[in-house]
């Protein structure tokens, strides 16, 4: 398997549950002329996968991306700190979606797929402080919505809603059920066998 993604959240999730490599093509990540965020997400992972796939035709090619949408505005990976500062102040006591898209390629079997999990975050009501004491780990650096929230992004989050993996940036669980049902694979049975 090909991981089409050079974050190393997915690297870390997918690596619990068999052997791949690391192979990227950088892909220009401006909103472009998509509709709404779900479309975003999708049309960036597809194009992701596929630059990597072309190249590897016969190997499983997974890619995936994430963004951040509240009330119609996208946020994706910050550009600085004023834009990091930007989206927590934003997210602040109030709710937001985490939509993770994916794409599943292996094209000599004429595969080309890509869905989407969502999951929604609930932010606590943050003070100047809390934003700037955040924003000083530099953990907010290439996190969609700039904040990590397996790290000390956690401490922003009032409640959850919807599947964790999805809002760290890979839902395996949704994975692992297209990739059964596309190509009899199961991480499962790989995670059990490689113990």
């Amino acid at each position: 398997m090909i991981l089409a993604s050079k974050s190393e959240r997915r690297f870390e999730i997918l690596s619990k549950y068999t052997d791949f490599k690391v192979i990227t093509k950088d892909v220009e990540e401006n909103n472009k002329d998509y509709l709404n965020a779900r479309q975003l997400a999708m049309g960036l992972s597809f194009e992701k996968g596929i630059a990597v796939a072309k190249e590897h035709e016969s190997e499983l090619v997974l890619s995936a991306d994430t963004v951040v949408e509240i009330d119609g505005e996208i946020f994706g990976k910050p550009t600085n700190e004023a834009d990091a500062y930007r989206m927590i102040n934003r997210l602040s006591a109030s709710g937001h979606r985490v939509i993770t898209a994916y794409s599943i390629f292996r094209l000599d079997d004429n595969i080309k797929y890509t869905n989407y999990e969502e999951s929604s975050v609930y932010f606590k009501d943050l003070s100047e402080d809390d934003i700037k004491a955040y924003i000083d780990t530099k953990e907010y650096i290439g996190k969609a919505g700039a904040y990590a929230i397996q790290g000390y992004g956690s401490l922003l989050v009032e409640r959850i809603e919807g599947d964790f993996y999805n809002i760290v940036g890979l839902p395996i669980s949704k994975i692992a059920s297209d990739l059964q049902r596309l190509l009899n694979i199961s991480l499962l049975r790989c995670s059990h066998g490689s113990r």
